[in-house]
């Protein structure tokens, strides 16, 4: 079973960091893969120049698994499409939680059948990670992550501008001297963009952070509360008129923040419940409420389950459930919404974990893919055009010191294969 032990050092200080400033760092390509292949091949086809597969095999014409093994591969945090209707996939070559600290980010364009068109890696001689991905108005992308290569100091935010071919336009870095981690970036309707994390304080607590930046990456305000607890932005949305709504752990419990355009409070609304609830993931319901995922867990047992809450547009608590496997712990990662109206859950789990629910909670099936007696990040979810789903994350081989990437291809049912 995942105990609470892994969830917290796992999550809370796994999940990401965040960035750098000043200097200029090439982006050069980096090492081709080791191994990229489907856990149940059929045939063997020939790789594409840029990898070196000891084995890539197709499952169906349209479903497939891709694993990225040793150390150049580390994790995937996220997706995004490309314009020439391909994917482009960011994480880190060196997934790490414990030091010795070594890694760069990674990126990586494929096709939709998951064969490498390329890859770069961006980093210097410290820690870096990239956590997150969107696409430019220019055909070049934005990529945020954490460095200790640069900065502040300790870890800091960075964002990174690179060109449609991985070549890097810029680079900055946010943070201050103590510790900033990163937990995700918003892409806003005006171009601008929104990243966020914590930062921590002079006395040891960890501060909501969030920074909204321009198109070059200047800042145009920054939000954080102080207080000597600790509080966690995990995720944020854009309303339709502008506002952003933060997704906010408050110690044990779940909170979401609503700020104006101009990052001034319009209102929070933290729900004190029995146990811990963790939210990680925030959309906004076609009501114009919002809908929270994550996962719940009592002191006894201390079991961890899928947790889902519903609010209102100004954040009064509808209800709360929670749902999952009585022999394991699973945690609610990534969550979209898909053009039906329901919704696909990834998962931190044993096996590759995925769920999917209307917008009153009901499960409407729950699929666990890979299942053994190993921890599988799904961390990153992209609905296709023929209903299709792509799943992008990570690989548990040694407790906080060692993870390979996957990237994986579902039908509309959650599955491989047969």
């Amino acid at each position: 079973m995942v105990k609470k032990q892994f969830y917290i050092s796992f999550i809370i200080l796994i999940l990401i960091s965040g960035c750098m400033s000043g200097g200029g760092q090439d982006v050069s390509p980096t090492r081709q893969p080791s191994d990229i292949a489907t856990i149940t091949p059929t045939t063997k086809k020939d790789a594409p120049p840029t990898q070196k597969p000891s084995e890539t095999a197709a499952v169906s014409p349209k479903t497939w698994i891709r694993k990225f093994e040793g150390p150049d591969y580390g994790a995937f945090f996220d997706i995004v499409f490309t314009q020439d209707g391909n994917i482009l996939v960011v994480g880190a070559t060196n997934h790490l939680h414990m030091p010795p600290y070594s890694g760069d980010a990674l990126f990586m364009k494929l096709t939709l059948d998951g064969d490498v068109l390329w890859e770069q890696t961006w980093g210097g001689d410290g820690y870096e990670q990239a956590i997150s991905v969107a696409l430019g108005e220019d055909g070049g992308y934005y990529i945020f992550g954490e460095t200790d290569s640069y900065g502040a100091g300790g870890r800091d935010f960075f964002l990174l501008k690179i060109a449609e071919d991985g070549s890097e336009d810029w680079f900055k870095t946010y943070g201050r001297a103590r510790r900033e981690w990163p937990y995700g970036m918003l892409y806003l309707s005006n171009g601008e963009l929104l990243i966020y994390g914590f930062t921590e304080s002079i006395g040891g607590g960890r501060d909501e952070y969030a920074i909204r930046v321009t198109q070059d990456g200047d800042i145009i305000w920054e939000y954080t509360v102080e207080n000597p607890g600790e509080e966690l932005v995990m995720d944020a949305l854009e309303t339709p008129e502008g506002a952003l709504v933060l997704a906010v752990n408050v110690e044990e419990d779940a909170e979401l923040v609503k700020l104006e355009a101009d990052g001034s409070i319009q209102w929070a609304q933290r729900y004190e419940l029995v146990g811990w609830q963790y939210a990680s993931q925030v959309i906004q319901t076609e009501e114009g409420g919002f809908l929270l995922a994550g996962f719940s867990m009592s002191s006894a047992p201390r079991q961890a389950d899928v947790w889902l809450a519903r609010c209102t547009s100004s954040g009064e608590l509808e209800w709360e459930t929670s749902f999952g496997d009585s022999a394991f712990d699973d945690y609610a990662n990534s969550m979209i919404r898909l053009s039906d109206g329901t919704y696909l859950i990834g998962s931190i789990a044993n096996g590759v974990l995925l769920s999917r629910i209307d917008e009153d909670g009901n499960v409407l099936w729950r699929r666990s893919l890979l299942e053994q007696q190993t921890v599988y990040g799904g961390m990153a979810l992209t609905e296709l055009e023929d209903g299709s789903y792509l799943v992008a994350g990570l690989i548990q081989l040694v407790n906080g010191r060692s993870y390979d990437a996957f990237l994986m291809r579902t039908d509309g049912e959650g599955r491989v294969g047969d």
